[in-house]
């Protein structure tokens, strides 16, 4: 009961203390420090479209794509600034000594600072990526991070880390200065990115108009529609190989979603590429066996059995 007291006391104490405090000039550091930062990146923007306003020729795409790179940083570093300045105003304002604080930090900054080489690396590395102009945000770029190749597009650039989104829709986050790179499965959404081939006699206005049906009839389950954001549809033949054209298909959906997506459209398709006699389709992952069985329904599929012209199928 005598603990209980106590600490009721103190409470009480410390609830008095807060409500007696004069809480105006901290309150008024922190909206301050949230409307430098709005203002900033605003005056930002504005720079960087006006630049582009006032120039008679159109700017090309790789100056924009440097221009909003830039802002980027720009953005990033303002915003360091501001909430620095703000958080020693803030507790200069609630009583703490910023003074010896200081001191204080000095010297743990010194021991951070020996354990933080890496960090200076990456921003340094981050730098001369951005002056040397070797990529910016919308560009798609190859990089071999720890002995994988990584490519897709670049979505995000800071001082420290690079973020690129490759075709499946991981994004992977690399180190500026580092071949260390953490990947992401399910970072905003995802995509469903599949390939396919077919044989050189189909009808590829036809496969494009049932793979577009196949993605547009997932829709009208609810279940389904909940995790699509894109449907999956035909995007272009990708290549031609030597007995087939892969075809590359593609959507979006809710991140983590894309493996359930995916395995529902392969079960579609087949049964939509099965009602379609000049869609050859195989059950073989080798491209060599369309039907094994004596009793395969379509006699297209049974007579191209060990066919020059096989399926592959695969998914990337």
């Amino acid at each position: 009961m005598v603990l209980i007291w106590i600490f009721l006391k103190s409470l009480e104490k410390f609830i008095n203390g807060i409500a007696e405090y004069d809480w105006f000039e901290p309150i008024a550091i922190i909206l301050l420090a949230f409307l430098a930062s709005f203002l900033s990146r605003r005056i930002i923007d504005f720079a960087f479209g006006i630049r582009k306003k006032t120039k008679k020729i159109k700017r090309s795409e790789e100056r924009l794509k440097r221009n909003e790179t830039i802002s980027k940083i720009a953005k990033t570093a303002v915003d360091i600034v501001i909430w620095m300045t703000a958080a020693m105003n803030f507790l200069s304002s609630i009583g703490v000594n910023v003074a010896s604080l200081m001191t204080g930090a000095g010297l743990l900054g010194v021991v951070i600072g020996l354990g933080a080489q890496t960090t200076t690396r990456d921003v340094l590395a981050g730098f001369f990526i951005v002056g040397e102009n070797q990529y910016r945000v919308g560009d798609t770029i190859e990089i071999m991070v720890g002995g994988r190749l990584i490519s897709g597009k670049v979505e995000n650039i800071s001082l420290r880390i690079t973020q690129v989104r490759d075709a499946d829709g991981k994004v992977h986050t690399i180190r500026n200065g580092a071949s260390e790179a953490v990947t992401n499965l399910s970072f905003k959404y995802a995509n469903v990115n599949l390939l396919f081939g077919v044989s050189y006699d189909t009808d590829i206005d036809v496969l494009e108009e049932v793979i577009n049906k196949v993605g547009l009839k997932m829709l009208e389950d609810p279940e389904l529609k909940r995790d699509i954001i894109e449907p999956i549809e035909f995007v272009r033949v990708n290549k031609f190989l030597d007995s087939s054209m892969e075809i590359k298909c593609l959507g979006r959906v809710k991140a983590g979603k894309q493996w359930n997506v995916a395995g529902i459209f392969r079960r579609e398709i087949k049964k939509s590429f099965l009602m379609k006699n000049d869609i050859v389709f195989a059950v073989s992952a080798n491209g060599y066996s369309r039907c094994k069985s004596n009793n395969c329904k379509n006699e297209k599929f049974k007579n191209s059995y060990s066919s020059p012209k096989a399926f592959i199928y695969k998914t990337s």
